[in-house]
C-alpha cells in the first residue's frame, strides 16, 4: 500500500477533568473547514477551546510524512453577545475576553460556565480566518474515503508501535477479507478516513 497525501485536523485535549482526542483525516481543505465548523458549532467544545488549553493544529501529510503543522488558534475569534471578542494568543491562551472589566476573573467565570452549561449557545459565534491560514496544497496520491492512514501522533505511538510503512512492505492487503483487513489496519496502528475521536 503506497502512502497517500491527506490533511489531518486535530482537537485534542490532554486527560484530566475533560478528555477529547479527535482526528479528521480528509483530502481536502473544504473538508478540513467543515469538520471545524461542526466541532466549534458546540459551546461544550468552545468552553474547551477557550480555557482546556486545547490542542487545535492542522497537520499536512505528503505520501505519509507529516511536512507542516498549522497551530489554528491565532486565526481563531469567539463572539459572544454582551461581551469582547476572544482571541488567542500562538500559545492558545485565550485573551481580550477582560478589556475594559473591573474583575476579569468574574468575567471568565461567566464566560465558562455559560458555554459549559449551554446558556450561551445561542449568543456564540466563532469564525476562522482561513484566507490568512497559508495551507499547503496536497501533492502525489491523496486518500480518499475508505482508506486507512498512519499518524504521527496516534496514540499507540507511546506503546512503541509507530514503526512506519517501511515496515509494512510484507503486508498484502489480498491476504485478508473485508473484516480482517480493517482489523489487521488498526492492529497495525492504522486509522480510517474520516473522524477518529482516541477517547471514545
Amino acid at each position: 500500500m503506497s502512502p497517500k497525501s491527506f490533511y489531518e485536523l486535530v482537537f485534542s485535549v490532554a486527560p484530566g477533568a475533560a478528555r477529547k482526542d479527535a482526528h479528521y483525516v480528509v483530502g481536502s481543505l473544504d473538508e478540513v473547514k467543515r469538520a471545524l465548523d461542526s466541532e466549534l458549532s458546540a459551546s461544550t467544545n468552545v468552553y474547551l477551546l477557550c480555557w482546556h488549553s486545547t490542542k487545535l493544529v492542522l497537520n499536512v501529510y505528503e505520501r505519509g510524512e507529516c511536512i507542516h503543522s498549522i497551530n489554528l488558534h491565532p486565526y481563531i475569534t469567539v463572539s459572544v453577545d454582551g461581551y469582547p471578542d476572544i482571541t488567542f494568543l500562538e500559545s492558545g491562551k485565550p485573551t481580550g475576553y477582560e478589556v475594559g472589566a473591573d474583575d476579569p476573573y468574574k468575567v471568565e467565570t461567566a464566560l465558562s460556565d455559560g458555554m459549559f452549561s449551554g446558556e450561551l449557545d445561542d449568543a456564540i459565534e466563532v469564525t476562522v480566518d482561513w484566507a490568512s491560514v497559508e495551507v499547503p496544497p496536497l501533492v502525489g496520491e491523496i486518500a480518499v474515503d475508505g482508506d486507512y492512514v498512519k499518524l504521527v501522533d496516534h496514540p499507540s505511538d507511546d506503546d512503541g508501535y509507530d514503526e512506519g510503512y517501511e515496515d509494512d512492505e510484507d503486508f498484502d492487503e489480498d491476504d485478508f477479507d473485508e473484516d480482517e483487513l480493517e482489523d489487521e489496519f488498526i492492529e497495525r496502528g492504522y486509522v480510517p478516513y474520516g473522524f477518529t475521536d482516541f477517547e471514545e
